[in-house]
C-alpha cells in the first residue's frame, strides 16, 4: 500500500496541475476574506456608531464578526480542490493511462485504495492553504476589534479543513463515474458557482430564512459546516451580552437565520447536522465512483 500511495504521489507531483490549482485557491481566499473582512468592518462601524447600542454599553470588540469574512472565503475557495479530485480519476480513465496502473497493482482495491488515501491527504493540504489564505486576508482587511478569538478562529478552521477534504472525495467520485475531466469540471463547477448558491437563496426565500432542503444539498450541506459554526459562535457572545435576559425561539431563530445567510450558509442546519449531511453526499458519490471503477472493464 506504501509503495502505490507513493505512487500516486508521484503522478500528482510530476504534474503542473496540483500548484496550478494551488496558487488561485490561496489568491481567492485571501482576496475574498480581505474584501469581506473590510466590508463586514464598515458596516460594524456603522452599527456601532448608534446611540442605542452606545446607550446599551455595547462595545465593538463584543462580537466577533470577523468569523463572516473566514468563513466566507474558505466557502468560496473549496471549488479549486473540487475540482482536483474530480481530475483524479477522470484524467487517467480520459487517457487511459489507468489501465497501467490497474495491471501494475497487486490490485484493483489496493489502487483506488491508495488513491483514496492520497486525494484525503491533498483534500487536507488543500484545506491548509486555504485556511491559511483566508487567515491572512481577514487580519488585514477586518478590525482587530472583530477578529475571533484562538480558539473559535481554529474551530472555523478545523472545519473548513474537513469540508474541503469531503469536497475533494466527491470531486473524485463524480469524476471516476462520468469518466471525463472536462465533463466532470464543468457540471461541478456549474453547480458549485450557479446552482448550489441560487437554489439556496430561493429554497431559503420560500422557507422565510430557517433551516430547509437547501441545508441537505451537498452545498448547502457543505457551508453549513462553517457556517452554522460562525453563527453560532456570534449567538453565544450575543447571549452573553443579554446577561441572562430572557431571549424567545423565536428571536434566536431569527437572528441564526440572519447570521447563517451572512457567513454563506442559507438554509443551513445546525453543524452536527450539516456535517453528517455532507458526509453522506461525499461518500456517496465517492464510494459510487470506486465501485464504478472496481468493476469498469480496461483496454
Amino acid at each position: 500500500m506504501g509503495r502505490l500511495i507513493n505512487a500516486e504521489f508521484r503522478k500528482i507531483l510530476t504534474t503542473k496541475m496540483w500548484w496550478g490549482l494551488m496558487i488561485p485557491t490561496f489568491i481567492v481566499a485571501l482576496a475574498m476574506a480581505w474584501g469581506v473582512g473590510a466590508l463586514t468592518s464598515d458596516i460594524a462601524d456603522d452599527v456601532y456608531r448608534e446611540d442605542f447600542i452606545k446607550s446599551a454599553g455595547i462595545g465593538k470588540d463584543s462580537v466577533s464578526f470577523g468569523v463572516i469574512a473566514l468563513t466566507r472565503a474558505i466557502n468560496i475557495s473549496t471549488m479549486f480542490p473540487l475540482i482536483f479530485g474530480a481530475l483524479a480519476l477522470s484524467s487517467e480513465l480520459h487517457r487511459k493511462t489507468i489501465t497501467t496502473s490497474f495491471l501494475t497493482a497487486s490490485s484493483r482495491p489496493a489502487l483506488l485504495s491508495a488513491k483514496a488515501i492520497t486525494y484525503v491527504l491533498w483534500g487536507a493540504i488543500y484545506g491548509i492553504v486555504i485556511v491559511l489564505g483566508a487567515s491572512l486576508g481577514t487580519l488585514a482587511g477586518s478590525d482587530s476589534d472583530i477578529l475571533p478569538e484562538g480558539g473559535q478562529w481554529m474551530l472555523i478552521a478545523l472545519m473548513g479543513i474537513v469540508s474541503t477534504v469531503l469536497w475533494t472525495l466527491l470531486g473524485l467520485g463524480v469524476g471516476a463515474l462520468m469518466g471525463s475531466p472536462v465533463a466532470s469540471v464543468i457540471v461541478l463547477l456549474i453547480y458549485a458557482i450557479i446552482v448550489g448558491p441560487v437554489s439556496e437563496i430561493v429554497l431559503t426565500g420560500f422557507a422565510d430564512g430557517k433551516p430547509n432542503i437547501a441545508g441537505a444539498l451537498p452545498n448547502g450541506s457543505a457551508n453549513g459546516l462553517t457556517g452554522s459554526t460562525a453563527a453560532d459562535l456570534i449567538q453565544k457572545q450575543i447571549e452573553e451580552l443579554a446577561q441572562g435576559k430572557p431571549i424567545s425561539d423565536r428571536a434566536v431563530d431569527t437572528f441564526q437565520a440572519a447570521m447563517r445567510f451572512a457567513a454563506g450558509a442559507p438554509g443551513a442546519f445546525a453543524l452536527w447536522a450539516s456535517a453528517l449531511i455532507f458526509i453522506g453526499w461525499s461518500m456517496l458519490f465517492f464510494v459510487s465512483g470506486l465501485a464504478r471503477n472496481q468493476r469498469r472493464d480496461i483496454t
